[in-house]
C-alpha cells in the first residue's frame, strides 16, 4: 500500500495503515463524484453536454474536475487524520496534473463526458 510504504513517519513503525480503513477513505471520497457525475451530469448529457458548444464542453469538463477534486481532496483529510502519517499532502500533488489536463482539454475542444459515454455505449454493445 503506497502509504504504509511512502507516507510513514518511522519506517520500523509497527503501525501501518489498515486495508479497512483504506477501504472506508475510498468509499467516503467516491461517493461525491459518483453523485455528481452518475447522477447530477447525465441528467444534462442528452440536451446539453453532448453538444459541441464551447460552454457545453466547459461545462462538462468542469464537473470532472470538480469531481476529481473532491476525491483527492477526502482521500487527503481521511489520511490527515492518522497521527503516524508524514507529507499526506503528496496526495493533493495529484490536482496538478488534473487541472492541466483540464485546461488542455476545454482549449482542444476534448469533451471528455462525451469520450466516456461513447466508450460505455460501445463496450456494452
Amino acid at each position: 500500500m503506497f502509504t504504509n510504504k511512502f507516507l510513514k513517519k518511522d519506517a520500523l513503525s509497527s503501525e501501518d495503515v489498515e486495508w479497512g480503513y483504506a477501504f472506508d477513505v475510498h468509499l467516503n471520497a467516491f461517493f461525491p463524484p459518483l453523485i455528481i457525475l452518475h447522477l447530477f451530469q447525465t441528467l444534462f448529457f442528452s440536451y446539453f453536454i453532448s453538444q459541441d458548444w464551447f460552454i457545453a464542453r466547459l461545462f462538462g469538463n468542469s464537473l470532472w474536475l470538480v469531481a476529481v477534486t473532491y476525491y483527492c481532496y477526502i482521500t487527503y483529510l481521511g489520511y490527515r487524520s492518522l497521527p503516524y502519517l508524514k507529507d499526506t499532502k503528496f496526495i493533493l500533488y495529484a490536482l496538478v496534473p488534473t487541472l492541466l489536463v483540464y485546461i488542455v482539454s476545454v482549449l482542444a475542444g476534448i469533451n471528455i463526458m462525451r469520450i466516456i459515454m461513447n466508450f460505455y455505449e460501445y463496450r456494452v454493445n
